[in-house]
């Protein structure tokens, strides 16, 4: 199939979900198809290799920030959700409806949302949309963790991104969303596609973890992953370090705002800000932590961890995405005090340590990899491009 594939962000570097679902199914549908990939320009253009990898064809869009901006600023008492209106800038909606007047594309694949009000430039082809997560469900969880105000401006994008979310289910083919818990928000005709582990790149480590060393990782500029650190190191850490005086934690991700970074003053906190390889501090870590609060979608980052060996202690936030069983793949924990005392637990006993990690390598090695998430969104691609065949 020709597959005009478009994205919010060009899939690189990889320090945001989407870009990292985007990249792995491109690189693993480049196989079977050819495809178009359009995207906003990059402040530095990408190598050669890089979009060999997953497109035949990239096609950047350029536009000044300043215009971006100011259109979210002049659209504040419109109907699109902001985060749409950011992304889908004029000049991207002239390239795709350009793009598909003159090239025969068999399918408009649209990555999140964010890039939804390129349909009606093309109406001809069959459409499939990847939401990844209800965005609207995210803004939702937010909005109760804000303050007054800001959470009157989050509840007001819940809402505009719930109703847009509706919409675009009823004019798309066919959806995919990464969870259970966002399918059911946002209804039934969406298809669950888990994200996944490249599991030849997060290898299973056992041997030569650091002693009493927790690790949360997640790109710390994306609000869950921040609430979640500052909440941990401020009420859950100390608890921990009253049982192992030498618990110490890492929290590792790109972009930590202010509130992260002076985490660092605390006793025992690191910040270590981006960095190259998250496998070298998982495969470090005598455990990994993931205390959410909010957020929705697919947990990469505790896939990643149950992949490289590093047993997990959660939220049962990670339930919405994970097909785990407490005390069989990780360990869960309802408030900071089961928290830390599920974390000392785990910190005194390294057959549990053993035991949870192998498990929880297996079952990422069964349900959870890119090859068989891929596998399953062609195949829904192919159909609906055959159906669309059948009736014209």
């Amino acid at each position: 199939m020709k597959i005009l594939f478009v994205a919010p962000r060009f899939p690189d570097p990889l320090i945001q979900g989407d870009r990292l679902r985007a990249r792995q199914f491109l690189r693993v549908l480049r196989r079977w198809h050819e495809i178009t990939l359009v995207t906003p320009a990059t402040s530095e253009p990408p190598d050669a290799a890089t979009i060999a990898d997953m497109c035949d064809r990239w096609v950047p869009v350029h536009e000044p920030r300043w215009q971006a901006l100011w259109r979210v600023a002049s659209h504040s008492i419109g109907t699109l959700p902001l985060q749409t209106v950011l992304f889908s800038s004029p000049a991207l909606i002239r390239t795709v409806r350009d793009l598909a007047h003159h090239q025969p594309f068999d399918l408009l694949y649209l990555h999140t949302a964010r890039v939804a009000p390129v349909v009606d430039a093309v109406s001809a082809l069959p459409r499939a949309i990847d939401f990844i997560d209800a965005l609207s469900l995210n803004m939702y969880r937010r909005a109760r963790c804000q303050g007054s105000i800001t959470h009157w401006l989050f509840d007001i994008e819940a809402r505009r991104m719930s109703e847009y979310e509706q919409y675009l289910s009823e004019i798309c083919d066919v959806q995919f969303v990464s969870a259970n818990r966002d399918r059911a928000f946002l209804g039934p005709n969406a298809r669950v596609v888990n994200s996944g582990v490249d599991v030849a790149q997060f290898p299973y480590v056992e041997q030569g973890r650091l002693n009493d060393l927790i690790v949360l990782t997640g790109r710390m500029g994306y609000f869950p992953n921040a609430d979640a650190a500052v909440s941990f190191a401020s009420n859950v850490l100390p608890l921990v370090r009253r049982e192992v005086p030498a618990a110490r934690l890492q929290i590792v991700g790109a972009d930590p705002p202010q509130r992260v970074r002076a985490l660092a003053r605390l006793p025992g906190v690191e910040v270590t800000g981006y960095v190259p390889r998250i496998q070298d501090y998982l495969q470090r870590a005598t455990i990994a932590v993931a205390p959410l609060r909010s957020g929705s979608g697919f947990q990469t980052k505790v896939a990643e961890a149950m992949a490289s060996g590093a047993p997990v202690v959660a939220t049962p936030r990670i339930l919405d995405s994970l097909d785990v069983r407490h005390d069989e793949h990780v360990l869960l924990a309802h408030n900071d005090a089961e928290m830390a005392a599920q974390i000392v637990r785990l910190l005194r006993d390294a057959a549990l340590r053993r035991r949870l990690a192998r498990a929880a390598r297996t079952l990422v090695e069964q349900q959870y990899t890119w090859e068989r998430s891929a596998a399953a969104i062609n195949a829904h691609l192919v159909a609906v491009v055959e159906q669309g065949k059948k009736v014209s």
